[in-house]
């Protein structure tokens, strides 16, 4: 199988789990809403915003170690070493989640009460809050056995834990809102934190089966020695979602043609635990500062509401109407975009590794050249059909409104996600962070002063300016050592077009016909969307903006020159395909 198809495999892969997650998720949404109000949602979003530090806390960068010291285990050519150093690194990664979840969900539950109290200014979060600390050991656990399977090449085995966990969860807090909501906000907090509760405590026994299992069928004893049985390393660079993070291996040396890296220095149970930790603990700092900044200002903007005169009530309800209603609507095309462009991050740094300049070229403009497409119409049917999403999904128009507010930056934010993803395939993780670190900084520091004067609309106004923000300074470096042609016309003034038109014409066809005038069902509402997004892309086709001509004999050469560079011992061919790279 070649490096495209296996990608395309586990783009599709991913794409399908992450559409039924997003989907189960933003149906969930609803249900919520309507059992708890955007009240209850504002003040779902505050507990969850904690815990999104808490988290980061308790798995502190335990997925990368574990990914990337699997994976120079399995670069080794020497096979019987291998499993031995595996198991030293599993055992110290397992130690290491233990020790931070443990620490804190101690944390978490001592601090709760003045947490809840005084920060979030609302006692009834205290006992969600002590609830979601008890989560933080197995989040953690969890999070070291995904990174085994990431760099093992076994995505699948975390798609169908993430989906049997979200199937628990969703099951469990549906029939605990059912028996605790009569009694009140406060029980309904605790019916959601606890299905989530019970359901990751599932999922980490269910994903530890899987790896006891994956080891017993990739083990062999014999004679004592044991031998592990894993995809080589070429592939494994390029299909696992996490594996752009191990294009610098630690300590990595070239012998002979043969990669000597530091996993087979982890001998021991000590020296493969000071590998985790020399490896962990720098990611994990970096991202206490972006979480806990993200946390800030989600923290900010209920208290900074109040100050400027809101109802707290209604300053709760505002908050949980754009965070916990209007964004999971903004984000949910980005499933069907979002596997592709991360899957991308290892086949960029394979051609960064080989030298291929010209493909990571090439790559780099379809990949922003299919996001703004995308993208850009993504951005026409929310705004066209804003107020029909909030009325059918939340009977909502605040939210509507929020939806049609927000649309707009669509392009920019799917685009920084992809431009995100290119720069770590160079590595470039070190800028991205400062960018991401930057990006919140500023708009901890915006919430403090213009909540308080412009409310809900100048916060997601912070939101267009950062992204904006971010995205400039992303695009800037990427053009920087890329070099990309931009095609303004065919990335963007063409696919707005035929997006205005579309949608013009969907809103046209409805204020014509008066049986449809007005209405908001959920099926009139889809039917419209689906027709609105066929016309668009008939228009993208028609105007040849999906795939120019030029860009069709180039793929044709694309899969050829993949195979090729996998056998440096051909260079007539390799001088063939160069000349064929450069005529196109």
């Amino acid at each position: 199988m070649t490096n495209v198809k296996r990608y395309f495999i586990n783009a599709l892969l991913l794409t399908a789990v992450s559409l039924v997650m997003r989907t189960v998720s933003v149906s969930f949404n609803v249900i919520l809403t309507e059992k708890v109000g955007a009240e209850g949602m504002g003040l779902l979003t505050l507990v969850m915003s904690v815990n999104g530090f808490a988290v980061t806390f308790a798995t502190s960068g335990i997925s990368l170690a574990v990914t990337r010291m699997t994976a120079e285990t399995v670069i080794t050519a020497d096979k019987s070493k291998a499993p031995r150093v595996l198991s030293n690194v599993m055992s110290s990664a397992m130690i290491y989640s233990a020790a931070f979840g443990l620490t804190g969900c101690i944390l978490l539950l001592v601090t709760a009460k003045p947490i809840g109290v005084s920060i979030l200014g609302d006692a009834r979060t205290v006992p969600a809050l002590r609830l979601l600390a008890l989560t933080l050991p197995p989040i953690a656990l969890s999070s070291a056995l995904s990174g085994y399977f990431n760099a093992c090449r076994r995505v699948y085995k975390n798609a169908v834990t993430q989906v049997a966990e979200q199937a628990v969860k969703v099951t469990l807090i549906t029939a605990g809102l059912l028996l605790l909501s009569p009694s009140g906000l406060e029980y309904a907090l605790l019916a959601v934190v606890g299905g989530g509760a019970l359901a990751e405590a599932l999922s980490f026994a269910f994903i530890y089966i899987l790896y006891r299992a994956d080891r017993r069928r990739h083990y062999s004893v014999s004679d004592n020695t044991s031998s592990l049985s894993l995809s080589k390393p070429s592939h494994l660079l390029s299909s696992s979602p996490a594996s752009h993070l191990l294009q610098t291996p630690l300590n990595t040396a070239t012998e002979g043609g043969s990669t000597v890296t530091s996993a087979l220095q982890a001998g021991t149970f000590r020296e493969a635990m000071v590998n985790i930790c020399s490896i962990a603990l720098p990611v994990a700092l970096s991202a206490y500062v972006r979480s806990g900044l993200v946390t800030t200002e989600h923290l900010l903007i209920p208290h900074r509401l109040r100050r400027g005169g809101a109802d707290p009530t209604a300053a709760l309800a505002a908050y949980g109407t754009l965070h916990g209603m209007s964004m999971p609507v903004i984000l949910y095309p980005y499933a069907i975009l979002g596997p592709f462009t991360s899957l991308l991050v290892p086949e960029i740094s394979e051609c960064r590794a080989r030298g291929q300049t010209e493909r990571i070229r090439r790559i780099t403009e379809r990949v922003i050249r299919v996001t703004l497409l995308f993208a850009v119409g993504v951005s026409g049917i929310m705004m066209c059909f804003s107020y029909e999403l909030g009325n059918v999904l939340y009977d909502s128009e605040q939210a509507g409104y929020y939806i049609r507010m927000l649309a707009p930056i669509i392009p920019v934010m799917y685009l920084d996600t992809a431009v995100d993803s290119l720069l770590k395939g160079m590595g470039e993780q070190l800028y991205c962070m400062k960018v991401n670190i930057a990006d919140a900084s500023l708009s901890v520091i915006f919430v403090y002063f213009l909540v308080p004067v412009f409310g809900v609309t100048g916060y997601a106004a912070i939101i267009i300016i950062a992204e904006v923000i971010n995205t400039a300074l992303s695009i800037t470096r990427l053009i920087r050592i890329i070099h990309p042609r931009p095609n303004l016309r065919m990335w963007l003034i063409k696919p707005f077009v035929c997006s205005f038109l579309a949608c013009a014409a969907m809103r046209f066809i409805i204020n014509r016909v008066p049986r449809l005038y007005g209405r908001t069902d959920g099926l009139s509402t889809a039917l419209f969307i689906i027709a609105g997004s066929a016309l668009y892309l008939a228009l993208l086709t028609a105007t040849d903006t999906v795939l120019q001509r030029k860009e069709r004999h180039t793929a044709d050469i694309t899969d050829s020159d993949v195979k090729h560079t996998k056998n440096q011992a051909k260079p007539a061919k390799s001088h063939s395909i160069k000349q064929l790279i450069n005529k196109t």
